[in-house]
């Protein structure tokens, strides 16, 4: 009776190490340990004790170094699985996976939100977003700025799956009718996965967007970013400047931070051991190995305009500063532009001429803006045609209106147009590209912003000084046959 109690105990604490993990499988190794040690002194039985004993030692081993269960190796191959599928297939798997989760009597929103994050990674997706209407949820990722749906839920879902998200990022559950920011971190299949959270009560629930923080990506070279050789060279000479402030402006996921993020690292690659390199950040995006971070937390007091205050007394040579929001954070970021700090933020405005204007909307001296900036960088992200598949196509005359409407007209050359394949699941884009204008401020900029001269103003002052507007840097893409006229017109016209 004995070998088959221990027999039935091994099965037990192996089934429980398959189904589970190594936490919820203690309990059955316990029983084994104990049925094996009553074993183990009983004499009857000479060659009990070595079976016993060896099957305690197996237990034991097991608890010690809590060995992956079958079920965490199954889940970590799924994922390798979709890491390494196409966009639609990895989309399909995630589909089948949440709504495993979401049907049956005991629907889980903990599976739900860990199988949304685990397919969101997997397809390099930017934002996740969940939706409700009056039929149900819809569940989203962006991916290279387009949307893609992955599943639809039933609207009772919505209040599971808006609690465990604000359980994660530390966010008031029981606050449903007033928006709700937060910072989410999750560990699945090995991989530490950070995002933004941000939550908006609607006429059918709350609305849920996680925007995705790449915290293990490399941090790439400032060549590398795809900008034309023109932008690329000027960014150079103005890193190379050792004070002011320059801005990076654009719409959300225009690749702003990962701009700022590269130009750090050229600089800390360029000026070696001379500089000291801090960011203040929210959040922080990415680990740089070659400075200092700090992360904002406005609930413990730590605004941009506090700690700004204080980093400045640590004698850093160059900062970072994620955005400047507001007034008491502009103003000390352009003393610190006029006393021997090079100043790298981003603002949001109205193309490279833009932050000017916003500036001083925020009640900053134009005095101070024209003396402490000394460039201003303004980009969006363009999805790149699929060489396997893109076609030859004459202009519509609608495009060719609007070009020549906006100054540009289209020159007699080969455009390109998206058609699908199987290469690109059919989108017709594969990948995007930077576009940007890169705005200097000299004599004359200095002088109109110091007599605050409208935007459009600024504008042309720039352009007749040599500054290559966004859409003449698409067009110029789409000359090549990298993107499409359409493409251009959408993120730049």
């Amino acid at each position: 009776m004995l070998v088959l109690a221990l027999l039935v105990a091994v099965a037990s604490a192996g089934l429980e190490l398959f189904r589970s993990d190594a936490v919820e499988a203690q309990p059955a190794l316990r029983s084994l340990e104990s049925l094996g040690a009553r074993a183990f002194g009983h004499g009857g039985w000479p060659w009990l004790p070595g079976l016993a004993g060896g099957l305690v030692v197996l237990a034991l081993i097991a608890s010690f170094v809590e060995m992956l269960p079958v079920a965490e190796v199954a889940r970590r191959r799924h994922f390798a699985r979709l890491t390494s599928a196409g966009v639609r297939e990895a989309l399909v798997e995630v589909k089948r996976r949440i709504e495993e989760h979401a049907s049956g009597t005991k629907p889980s929103a903990v599976g739900v939100l860990d199988e949304l994050l685990r397919g969101a990674v997997a397809v390099s997706a930017s934002d996740i977003h969940l939706s409700p209407s009056a039929g149900g949820v819809c569940a989203t990722y962006r991916v290279h700025g387009a949307i893609h749906e992955v599943a639809e839920l039933d609207l009772a879902m919505l209040p599971l799956l808006t609690t465990r998200v604000k359980v994660l990022a530390r966010l008031d559950i029981a606050m449903r009718g007033v928006p709700q920011d937060g910072r989410l971190v999750r560990a699945l299949d090995g991989v530490e996965i950070e995002a933004r959270v941000s939550t908006l009560p609607t006429e059918s629930g709350e609305r849920v967007v996680l925007r995705l923080v790449r915290g293990g990506v490399e941090v790439p070279d400032l060549l590398a970013l795809g900008f034309s050789t023109e932008i690329a060279a000027g960014l150079r000479e103005l890193l190379a400047k050792p004070q002011g402030l320059l801005f990076v402006t654009g719409p959300v996921g225009s690749g702003k931070t990962t701009t700022l993020y590269a130009a750090m690292k050229h600089v800390a690659e360029t000026r070696g051991r001379m500089s000291t390199l801090v960011t203040l950040e929210d959040p922080i995006e990415l680990e740089l190995a070659f400075a200092t971070q700090t992360q904002m937390n406005p609930r413990a007091g730590m605004t941009f305009a506090g700690t700004l205050r204080s980093v400045l007394r640590q004698d850093p040579n160059v900062l970072m500063l994620g955005e400047i929001r507001d007034r008491e954070t502009a103003e000390i970021a352009m003393q610190a532009g006029l006393t021997g700090h090079l100043i790298l933020t981003t603002v949001h405005g109205e193309g490279a001429a833009g932050p000017f204007a916003r500036l001083m909307e925020m009640g900053v001296e134009p005095f101070a803006v024209a003396s402490a900036t000394v460039g201003c960088l303004s980009q969006r992200l363009v999805r790149v045609l699929c060489v396997a598949c893109r076609r030859a196509a004459v202009p519509e005359p609608m495009f060719a209106e609007r070009f020549a409407r906006l100054g540009f007209p289209l020159p007699s050359v080969t455009f390109y147009e998206s058609v699908g394949c199987e290469h690109c699941e059919g989108q017709g884009y594969t990948g995007r590209a930077p576009l940007g204008e890169l705005l200097f401020v000299d004599a004359a900029l200095r002088q109109a912003i110091h007599t605050r001269v409208g935007t459009a103003e600024l504008d042309g002052l720039a352009r007749a000084a040599g500054m290559k507007p966004l859409l003449s840097d698409g067009l110029e893409r789409a000359c090549r046959g990298e993107t499409s006229l359409a493409e251009v017109l959408r993120v730049a016209g």
